[in-house]
């Protein structure tokens, strides 16, 4: 194997929903020993009308945390990008102060009619490349992640190819262990991710049923379902990915459950499957 650092155990605050103030999931983190945490923007700017950014960082790194990366900025390619730009230089700057450079931006869109795949490529390319350059002067970088069986960009060979569109070394690629299963994406796609493109990983898990049934909302713990999570990160560990582990569920019946036992079952089902790489 080529890795030897570990893997970062993190939680993404959408996996707690909107029943949990920021600062109580940071204390719970703490006290489950979790190395980062990913921040979704309602949850930050709810938090800052409590607490100044300074107060934050320093709850932040006084629970031993990190934060992994600000989410989730949606690509537009095909429309007017004033607002979502603006979006980008505000959390930009916001994740800058709180030592974070990764925003994490999805994209789900279709291919208009008469537009070949590569020349939706090449536009999702320049409309990346400006969301790296609002980034930029506050280091940003913008996390490219497919959407499960979605036209454009459904998986790392063409988010790889929108990044390179892009032009610019601050557009990487993200992994979602549940897009990719929807995708059906071979290990040896994850395997060819170069190393320094691969900027954070969302690991779930998931119920066993027929893909094209599968939502959002039957995302499980990590352990608890069908996803091969275990040759996920095997082939992770190959590539020497010692980036952040997000767990990223969005299942009302956890979120309703006390913030300390949602973070402690989303690690223990983590660090069972790390324990058998």
């Amino acid at each position: 194997m080529k890795g030897e650092e570990k893997m970062k155990i993190c939680f993404n605050t959408a996996t707690s929903g909107d029943h949990h103030r920021l600062e109580k999931v940071l204390d719970a983190l703490g006290r489950a020993g979790y190395d980062g945490i990913e921040i979704d923007t309602g949850r930050l700017d709810d938090a800052l009308t409590r607490m100044s950014i300074e107060d934050l960082k320093e709850r932040i790194q006084g629970n031993g945390l990190e934060v992994a990366a600000l989410m989730a900025f949606g690509l537009v390619v095909f429309e007017d990008r004033t607002e979502v730009l603006a979006r980008i230089g505000k959390y930009a700057e916001l994740g800058h102060k709180l030592g974070s450079s990764i925003l994490l931006t999805f994209c789900g869109v279709g291919i208009p009619e008469g537009m070949s795949k590569e020349e939706a490529l090449a536009k999702a390319g320049e409309a990346a490349a400006q969301y790296g350059e609002v980034a930029a002067p506050f280091g940003g970088q913008i996390a490219l992640e497919p959407i499960g069986r979605s036209a454009l960009m459904g998986g790392p060979k063409e988010a790889l190819e929108i990044a390179r569109f892009s032009g610019r070394d601050n557009v990487g690629i993200m992994m979602d262990t549940f897009h990719y299963y929807l995708s059906q994406i071979p290990m040896s796609d994850i395997e060819a991710i170069p190393l320094e493109k691969l900027l954070i990983v969302h690991v779930n898990d998931s119920e066993d049923r027929p893909i094209e049934q599968l939502k959002d909302s039957h995302r499980l713990y990590p352990g608890k379902g069908c996803l091969p999570l275990q040759d996920d990160f095997a082939a992770l560990k190959e590539i020497g990915y010692a980036g952040h582990l997000s767990v990223e569920i969005f299942r009302e019946e956890y979120r309703k459950q006390p913030i300390d036992m949602i973070v402690r079952e989303a690690k223990r089902g983590l660090e069972d499957i790390l324990r058998t790489i």
